[in-house]
């Protein structure tokens, strides 16, 4: 039991034969065995290359079978095996070996390991080596739109630069960076064998035909094959169109005209569809596509060929025709035939009347053969030569005023011109219903001289005299002939008598005589016969207010001057009624009612004096009468006055003066308290001595117009003033209650702060206050001063003369207080005199530093006289 080996142990040689002694530790019994070392070597590996894939979808993941790469990591050795695992540590723990094939989980690029290990030797001995995996991506290319020619010689065959594909196959790839070729199979696509030998000029073989492009990547070798049609398209076929004409009418003898060209579309395309046509004026612009002309187009000769381009919107091909255009003369008719006119008598007021057309047809015609014409009441109708007039020699008006067109027609060319002229039927004169003619005379005899003429615009109602004329007849015989017409005035020779009228229009000789009226002679009436102005004055019953009497209204009676008016005139046989304006006093309407509220100051205002001694009585008489409104005295006395009394309300301090601002000269003035009279107040202003209601009639000397106003008297005092602290010293929040007596109403006001209602204060800081009430009509103040007992929060003795000393604020109130200054262990540092200055921040002559510092004050409460002791601390600040 002596040399024994270290563990672990490096043989000596190989093999090596080592003994292995094993002991019984409680007999010391042992045996011994021997244990033979060998050490074999590991198999050999190669690292292979990269294993590549190419990538379809070019997501950098891919399919590896790693089993091609087993020959060339053993090299061809047998008897050996090849695992592969994702890491390091599952290759050499034989772990999880990866099956063949294997998807990469590494975007783009990832290493495995391989272990390879000898199947005939029973030894854990393994070689491992790192594997690349590489996802190279194949071109990601675009699908190609097929190529497309057009099959110019008809035999379905045409010359096609293939490589007019590839930018859109690569797609923005790099042209440098990848081979391009062409195959007629798949196949050969897929092997890169038999590739088109010149693709830039390729023939097809068949139509529609597939070729096969490929695209490889230069430095990977991965690529991809795609198909492209090669399709020949046939050219349009185009049917050659009849000639397109137009008359000549839009200055005749130019022989031009603007062409729609694309009324020729249906002929050349002859149903076929999925094309599109365009014209040009010479055959190299039309294969060319260039310079196309628009419709409308007007030609440059006559006739004129020009070409037309037919292009398949689908594939672009195209064929070429030719159209011609002619421009055909039109008639040339007398252009200025005389209107027709015609009096309204068959049935008069219904503006229609029977009209021969064709007396102007002659002329229009103006010899010319081998045209037509034909009547029209419009222009549409005309220009389309539709709706023509059955028979215009019997044609009936529409309107008063009715243009006729007549389409002059080329039988051949069906070319035509317009021709117009107007149908009129003017209308006789108006005529309506004409009012009696009614004199009015004091002690008449029955005959009077009649103005006749004055009647005329009664009867011209609104027709121009000066178109017009109107002739008075004594029969309607007479007025029919337009003879014995009566002469202006003229004296009626039979009470009433019957006038009949004609009117005649000068202008176009039409007239009426179906009027008549009645000229009578009857008794007039008297209105205000004296003329003396007649005023009716009346008091305004409301005080001035705008400073401007032209508005001022009031109410008047106006039956108070019906006997004025009348002057005389039984009431019995003579009414009185008034009106706003004159034209409503002649025309008896709208009469205004009593009693009547004025609309303006002054306002004119008319009386109307009707007969009405018998019953068709028509005769009246009119005068005007002014409404007057007097303004009563203008003054405004105040809605109250207040009368200021001392405190016991005994004596008065400030009396008020009632006064109206009016001149005792020109007005008078009764002064009354309560409603009754107060002896010798007669002036314009007044000055009480109580309280009380107050008022004033004031009268108008000259006009006697009165008003009168009232007011109240309130009397008030200045107030008696208490204020108290209601809160105990060193609270919180520190409130002061005041109190007002007296006979006015009071508000408050601390420090001179702002008014307020209540008496009381809160947030009051320490120290002296004033409190100050007033009566809030002015009637004085009163002050009351009062004391906030606390302490400052800090203090900084620095000699600028703010806070340079602490003490407690309103110490003085409280009789013989006793105040205290501790530092923050408890010594006593001063002890303040409550009426001295305070504490300085010294102590036996020196500063003391800024720190927080404590004090005790013992004091009796004011008004309850309990003794208190308070504690507190405050701040030295330096």
């Amino acid at each position: 039991g002596i040399n024994q080996l270290a563990v672990p142990y490096t043989n000596t040689s190989n093999p090596q034969t080592i003994y292995a002694r094993g002991e019984d530790i409680n007999t010391g019994c042992y045996s011994t065995v021997a244990l033979d070392l060998e050490v074999e070597q590991a198999p050999l590996a190669n690292v292979p290359p990269p294993l590549e894939y190419c990538d379809p979808d070019a997501d950098g993941f891919g399919v590896f079978t790693l089993t091609d790469l087993d020959a060339t990591i053993t090299g061809g050795v047998a008897g050996l095996t090849v695992s592969y695992h994702e890491t390091l540590a599952n290759a050499e723990n034989n772990v999880n070996a990866l099956v063949s094939p294997y998807s990469n989980i590494v975007v783009d690029s990832q290493t495995i390991y391989a272990r390879v290990e000898s199947t005939s030797i029973a030894t854990d001995c393994a070689t491992i080596i790192e594997v690349v995996l590489v996802v190279n991506p194949e071109p990601q290319i675009a699908d190609p739109d097929a190529l497309e020619e057009c099959d110019d010689n008809t035999d379905g065959l045409a010359q096609f630069d293939l490589t007019a594909s590839e930018p859109q196959v690569l797609n923005g790839l790099d042209a440098l960076d990848y081979t391009i070729t062409y195959y007629e199979t798949q196949a050969n696509g897929e092997s890169g064998s038999n590739a088109i030998g010149l693709p830039t000029s390729y023939t097809n073989l068949s139509n529609p035909q597939t070729v096969w492009i490929r695209v490889e990547d230069t430095v990977t070798g991965c690529y991809k094959v795609r198909a492209m049609d090669l399709i020949v398209n046939p050219l349009p076929v185009l049917t050659l169109p009849s000639p397109l004409e137009l008359c000549d009418s839009n200055n005749p003898g130019d022989e031009i005209e603007a062409f729609t060209l694309e009324a020729a579309n249906a002929e050349i395309l002859n149903g076929e569809t999925g094309l599109s046509l365009t014209y040009y004026e010479t055959q190299a612009d039309a294969d060319a596509g260039t310079n196309a002309i628009s419709s409308p187009y007007n030609n440059t000769s006559n006739p004129q060929t020009i070409y037309v381009r037919g292009e398949n919107d689908a594939t672009g091909c195209y064929s070429t025709i030719t159209l011609d255009l002619r421009v055909n003369p039109v008639p040339t008719p007398g252009m200025n035939p005389s209107d027709l006119v015609l009096c309204d008598v068959t049935n008069a007021g219904d503006g229609v009347e029977v009209f021969d057309l064709t007396q102007n047809e002659a002329y229009i015609i103006n010899g010319e053969v081998g045209v037509s014409p034909s009547y029209h009441v419009s222009l549409e109708d005309a220009e389309s030569g539709s709706n023509a007039i059955a028979d215009a020699s019997m044609h009936s008006n529409t309107a008063t005023s009715e243009t006729i067109w007549v389409r002059v027609t080329n039988d051949v060319t069906g070319c035509y011109s317009l021709v117009s002229f107007t149908i009129q039927v003017d209308p006789l004169p108006e005529s309506t219903a004409v009012s009696d003619y009614i004199a009015c005379e004091l002690g008449s005899d029955g005959f009077y001289s009649f103005d006749l003429q004055s009647r005329d615009a009664e009867v011209l109602n609104g027709q121009d005299p000066a178109i017009y004329g109107v002739s008075y007849h004594d029969s309607q015989a007479t007025a029919e002939s337009g003879i014995g017409a009566l002469v202006s005035p003229y004296t009626n020779v039979t009470n009433p008598q019957t006038i009949w009228i004609r009117i005649t229009n000068t202008i176009t000789g039409c007239y009426v005589a179906t009027e008549s009226f009645d000229i009578e002679v009857q008794e007039g009436a008297e209105a205000n016969s004296d003329t003396e102005p007649i005023v009716y004055i009346q008091c305004d019953d409301n005080m001035e207010t705008d400073g401007d009497p032209s508005n001022d209204q009031v109410s008047f009676d106006l039956s108070t001057q019906d006997a004025q008016i009348l002057d005389g005139q039984d009431p019995v046989n003579y009414t009185v009624s008034y009106y706003e304006s004159e034209s409503d006093a002649e025309a008896g309407t709208n009469a205004i009612s009593s009693p009547y509220e004025n609309t303006s100051n002054p306002q004119m205002i008319y009386a109307r004096v009707d007969n009405d001694t018998t019953a068709d009585s028509i005769c009246y008489a009119i005068t005007s009468l002014t409404l007057v409104v007097e303004p009563i005295p203008v003054f405004d006395l105040d809605e109250s006055y207040v009368l200021c009394v001392d405190t016991n309300g005994t004596e008065i301090i400030a009396p008020p003066v009632l006064a109206t601002g009016l001149s005792e000269a020109d007005y008078s003035f009764v002064w009354q308290a309560g409603g009754v009279d107060i002896a010798g107040a007669i002036g314009s202003s007044y000055a009480p001595t109580a309280g009380g209601t107050y008022s004033v009639i004031v009268t108008d000397l000259i006009t006697g117009c009165q008003s009168s106003d009232s007011t109240t008297v309130i009397e008030s005092a200045p107030p008696v003033v208490t204020a108290q602290v209601t809160t105990l010293a060193f609270a919180d929040d520190h409130v002061i209650e005041a109190t007002a007596t007296g006979l006015g109403e009071y508000e408050f006001s601390l420090d001179d702060g702002p008014w307020q209602t209540s008496g009381t204060f809160t947030g009051v800081s320490a120290g002296d206050h004033v409190v100050t009430a007033r009566d809030i009509r002015g009637c004085g103040i009163g002050i009351a001063e009062v004391m906030v007992i606390d302490y400052p929060l800090f203090f900084t003795p620095n000699g600028d003369g703010y806070h340079d000393s602490w003490n407690i604020t309103g110490i003085r109130a409280l009789n013989g207080a006793r105040i205290y200054i501790f530092d923050r262990y408890g010594k006593l540092l001063k002890q303040l005199n409550p009426d001295g200055e305070g504490w300085n921040g010294t102590y036996n002559g020196q500063l003391m530093p800024s720190d927080d510092y404590w004090f005790s004050i013992y004091y009796i409460e004011p008004g309850n006289e309990v003794r208190k002791e308070f504690r507190a601390h405050f701040s030295l600040k330096r």
